[in-house]
């Protein structure tokens, strides 16, 4: 037990919900507190290191990651650098006071959601009405009350946390919207033009032009199915509820499966599709996430190699490890872009026939290959081509 002034603290789940807490007493009166809250960074801002001492002696007990500034100059240049999930801001500073350094707090974009709870000496209605006029959220008055200082924080915590949630919640939502109402509209608008024609003129087309549209119409049917089920794998990751389930897998087999599965898309740009990977090679995988980080990096190889191209798959034991890389002529990348890639999800620009892309692809290879404790990588040459490659542990 972890004593705290005349306190302690006593562990427990909550079975309702399954979550870590913990009872804080004091004064022979119990506090609960959710763990789920420990570990949430603070800034506290304050001119006198002693206040600053008191405050942080307070909440580390709580677990909270305490980082202190001496100045608003200081401050901000901390805030710059570090996604706090709440800032103790002194009112009285010299130089730059508390005010100024919530207004520009609250003015940036990338920090405005950053709840500023202010250290204040003063009780006077005015200077707690400024405090709030520019962006406070609450208030703290010194000297500090422990409980008092410990509950203010906790359910401030716990607000930008659910703040933060929904956020993202927004955002995967938005790009959910777009992607459907984008991505999926042309291809799915191009399945219909097809049948449309071919069911209105079927006696006017002779075998081959009606194969020919048949392909046309198979090949969008594919290319929406695939971008359709990396939207779900996508979704459900968003809400970690991908399920990893690992087992013994023939990659050769699967290999086998993606190259027939983007096999028409290759041969409408003439690319020819090359299988190195080692026969009967065995891994210990998720088949699933498996088939769809390859038939990813094929269709994605596909899209950025010219016609007449080459794309080769490869797949090597390497003692305890097994390596597989997508190999293309393709048209390469600048070393910014392979940065950009290597660093950023949701990357995606035009193929050479002027293909579309949502980026999920690269967001669930790396997603994938990291849920097998693995490592990928990427190397291109401008006009030579592009290595997509990935190593995972031959056996979990």
């Amino acid at each position: 037990m972890k004593a705290l002034f005349q306190g302690f603290f006593i562990p427990y789940i909550n079975q309702s919900s399954g979550t870590n807490c913990y009872y804080f007493v004091m004064a022979d009166k119990p506090y609960i507190m959710n763990a789920s809250s420990f570990n949430a960074k603070i800034l506290i801002v304050d001119d006198i290191p002693k206040n600053i001492q008191v405050a942080a002696n307070i909440l580390k007990q709580e677990n909270y990651n305490i980082t202190f500034a001496k100045s608003g100059v200081q401050a901000l240049e901390k805030i710059e650098k570090i996604d706090f999930d709440l800032i103790l801001l002194d009112v009285m500073m010299p130089e730059m006071d508390g005010f100024e350094v919530c207004r520009r707090v609250k003015a940036n974009e990338a920090t405005k959601g950053i709840p500023v709870i202010f250290l204040t000496a003063k009780t006077e209605s005015e200077s707690i009405v400024k405090g709030f006029e520019v962006g406070g959220i609450d208030y703290i008055t010194k000297p500090f009350n422990g409980i008092e200082l410990l509950a203010r924080v906790r359910n401030h915590i716990s607000l930008r946390t659910t703040q933060k949630e929904l956020e993202k919640a927004n955002a995967t939502k938005d790009r959910m919207f777009s992607i459907i109402g984008h991505d999926l509209r042309g291809p799915i608008g191009n399945i219909k033009s097809i049948f449309s024609l071919l069911t209105d003129n079927q006696k006017s087309f002779d075998p081959k032009q009606f194969q020919t549209f048949l392909s046309l119409g198979r090949e969008s049917a594919e290319s929406t199915f695939a971008l359709l089920e990396n939207l779900l794998n996508w979704a459900r990751t968003q809400r970690n509820q991908i399920n990893f389930n690992p087992k013994k897998v023939d990659i050769y087999r699967l290999t086998l499966e993606m190259i027939s599965l983007v096999s028409l898309q290759a041969s409408n740009k003439d690319i020819e599709l090359i299988n190195e990977v080692e026969p009967h090679a065995i891994v210990f995988a998720d088949d699933e996430m498996i088939k769809t980080i390859i038939r990813n990096l094929l269709t994605n190889a596909i899209k950025f190699t010219n016609d007449g191209g080459k794309i080769t798959i490869s797949g090597t034991s390497e003692g305890d490890y097994f390596q597989m890389a997508v190999r293309d002529t393709g048209m390469g990348m600048s070393e910014e872009t392979v940065v950009q890639l290597r660093e950023n999800d949701g990357y995606t620009t035009s193929g050479t026939a002027g293909e579309k892309g949502s980026g999920l692809g690269l967001y669930l290879f790396k997603k994938f290959v990291k849920m097998h404790s693995g490592e990928f990588d990427i190397q291109s040459i401008p006009e030579q081509g592009s290595i997509f490659s990935f190593t995972i542990p031959q056996h979990l």
